[in-house]
């Protein structure tokens, strides 16, 4: 086998071994940009909304502000979805009753309701949990640049293919494997 030939094959398997490498690493780079993150049960201490001397009164005007609110571009373009509230014992809260969430800003207010304390009795709920869906700082807020990103794993898979085939095929069809 000429010296053509041998440099050809390695240069394909280099190819080869650098798209296996790397697929992997791009999509996952890809996938970071162009889907949104959930929260699963981020806790929340309620007892600064409750009124002193008072203990079942809960103050509606107090403001809660989830940890990743939006804040600049997302205001307006990503704002919360999927927000699910739930008291201590993990019973789903139902807005305007229990709550009222403004999702462009991630701001809580708390309705004074029986959900924060449990039954008839003195004993209240101070530690809450919520679900929601937010835009990481580097996420891609176009749908089409989102749709466009999201094909250039495919594509640079195709092309490392490509170029090992052609290495391949070049190499076979000089020592007579396949006939040109």
């Amino acid at each position: 086998m000429e010296q053509k030939n041998i440099n050809f094959l390695v240069l394909a398997f280099v190819f080869l071994i650098i798209g296996v490498v790397l697929i992997g690493p791009v999509a996952s780079n890809v996938n970071d940009r162009t889907e949104k993150v959930t929260i699963l049960n981020e806790t929340l201490d309620i007892s600064a909304a409750r009124i002193p001397g008072f203990i079942l009164s809960i103050n509606e005007s107090y403001p809660f502000t989830i940890t990743n609110y939006p804040d600049d571009w997302k205001i307006l373009d990503c704002p919360i979805t999927d927000f699910v509230f739930r008291n201590q014992t993990q019973v789903d809260t139902i807005v305007t009753t229990d709550y009222i969430f403004f999702p462009a800003n991630g701001t809580l207010l708390l309705m004074n309701s029986s959900a924060y304390h449990i039954g008839g009795t003195l004993q209240v709920i101070n530690t809450t949990t919520m679900d929601y869906v937010y835009c990481a700082d580097d996420y891609l807020n176009s749908s089409w640049g989102r749709s466009v990103l999201n094909t250039v794993p495919g594509f640079f898979a195709l092309a490392l293919l490509g170029i090992s085939l052609w290495l391949f095929y070049s190499v076979f069809a000089s020592v007579g494997i396949i006939k040109r």
